[in-house]
């Protein structure tokens, strides 16, 4: 901040007196690369709730973008008005879950690798396998982590003379995230 007001002012000390005044040589220079916009609307008389109304437009279309990059949003597929009121609410909460993963996911990644006093924490092996997921999260796209568990899943195999029912191999590494999200896997 100082360093604008060191370029766009001339600032004058003299003892407990200040003297200040436009740079007028760096402020016409700035002034070469703004740019001007009109709103016009036959609706809203308010030229500031115009403004207002006008800046949410980006919300509304960064989250349509959302909808289409993240939700599968880039076919509609539905027939009636209230089918497809129920898949954008359907894909809203999708994406309101997407953007909590990705949240939690950005915090965990700041503890990930640390030490932090616990004797148990703090072993070797453990902050080496903190490392490791954390290097896997800085490399792979939330999608990516999300298509990768999606591959989890319960096989059962039955036979007269037994039955038996196990999970698909979750590596240490999937198992430390799993816990750091407070993903219980059964036994």
């Amino acid at each position: 901040m100082q360093d604008k007001a060191n370029k766009y002012l001339h600032i004058m000390r003299w003892g407990s007196q200040t003297h200040v005044s436009y740079n007028e040589a760096a402020c016409r220079e700035a002034k070469k690369y703004l740019g001007y916009f009109a709103l016009v609307s036959n609706c809203e008389k308010d030229p500031f709730e115009c403004l207002r109304k006008y800046r949410k437009r980006e919300t509304i279309e960064s989250c349509f973008e959302l909808f289409k990059q993240r939700a599968d949003g880039t076919g509609v597929r539905v027939w009636d008005s209230n089918t497809l009121r129920g898949r954008m609410f359907v894909q809203f909460i999708a994406l309101c879950y997407y953007e909590y993963l990705s949240n939690e996911i950005l915090e965990m990644k700041d503890s990930l690798g640390v030490p932090n006093g616990d004797p148990k924490h703090d072993s070797a092996a453990n902050i080496k396998l903190e490392k490791k997921l954390k290097a896997w999260l800085d490399n792979s796209p939330i999608y990516l982590v999300l298509q990768w568990f999606d591959t989890i899943e319960s096989v059962k195999v039955s036979s007269k003379l037994s039955s038996k029912r196990w999970p698909t191999e979750v590596t240490a590494r999937d198992k430390l995230f799993l816990d750091k999200l407070g993903v219980t896997l059964p036994h």
